[in-house]
């Protein structure tokens, strides 16, 4: 469990839990819970209303965590168009009834995104970019290589008082969890590694092969903690800690905090109503 997610835990705990004895559900329960609770936000590129925003198919990424009953998440992006290039990625956790959604853009351009009376309006980019040394290779499987080679060379941690004395060193998961390519915004490949807190991702690195051979990379926190990414001894990037739940809606990550009660059970009962009346 990332240290954001304890604090959503004793939020929660401090508050009356509803259903907290409700019937437990199943792992490919929750996760069509969640996945029908992603595909509710809408997000809209600003003044480009032609250029659709899809949710990928799966989610990228799936942890738990059984210290906490019930505790699930789930990574999921939306990107333009499938396999386009990535506009916002998403953790969705349950902590024991209570589904928290936490939002990063990694957009290049304004956007909105809406779910009923909840609005998302990132003021800035998601993600700074730097540039990279060298030229992309040829091929796909080339390319690949040069980014786990380059990507290598980065350490990350995470401390929830920035003191980073015996901070959480992070794991860097070397397979990309996604791959993308857009030829409108001249990318010939790319693709987004996770450090991660056991499988649970808490900062994303995206790696870009444009069309000249050039590279660039950036970085895009997914905790609300302090983080700090390193190479050769040196900080290269770091975010400092976030409130919970975000209070501006302009804010480039977003932490909703107890955005949902869980219902993911109430899906099998649907499902076993549905085979009952086939049977009949």
């Amino acid at each position: 469990m990332s240290l954001c997610h304890v604090v959503a835990l004793l939020v929660l705990l401090a508050e009356p839990s509803p259903a907290r004895d409700g019937p437990r559900s199943s792992s490919e329960q929750r996760q069509r819970f969640a996945q029908n609770a992603a595909a509710a936000y809408r997000f809209q590129l600003a003044g480009q209303p032609a250029r659709k925003v899809v949710l990928e198919n799966e989610p990228l990424l799936r942890w738990n965590n059984q210290v906490v009953r019930e505790d699930d998440g789930l990574l999921f992006l939306w990107s333009e168009g499938s396999k386009g290039r990535p506009v916002v990625a998403a953790q969705f956790f349950l902590v024991d009834r209570i589904w928290n959604h936490e939002f990063q853009s990694i957009a290049d351009e304004p956007f909105e995104a809406r779910n009923g009376d909840w609005t998302w309006k990132p003021a800035q980019r998601g993600v700074s970019w730097k540039t990279a040394d060298g030229l992309a290779g040829d091929s796909p499987a080339q390319r690949l290589r040069q980014m786990k080679s380059w990507v290598g060379q980065f350490t990350a941690a995470v401390d929830p008082d920035q003191a980073f004395e015996g901070s959480e060193q992070l794991r860097l998961l070397t397979t990309p969890v996604y791959r993308y390519a857009s030829a409108e915004a001249g990318i010939v490949d790319g693709a987004i590694f996770a450090f991660v807190q056991g499988t649970n991702p808490e900062i994303l690195l995206l790696v870009e092969a444009h069309t000249d051979g050039t590279w660039r990379y950036g970085f895009a926190r997914m905790s609300c903690f302090y983080l700090r990414v390193y190479r050769d001894g040196q900080i290269v990037w770091r975010a400092e800690r976030e409130p919970v739940p975000t209070p501006k809606p302009t804010s480039s990550y977003f932490f909703r905090l107890s955005a949902q009660v869980d219902r993911s059970a109430e899906i099998a009962t649907e499902d076993k109503k549905v085979k009952t009346e086939a049977a009949k």
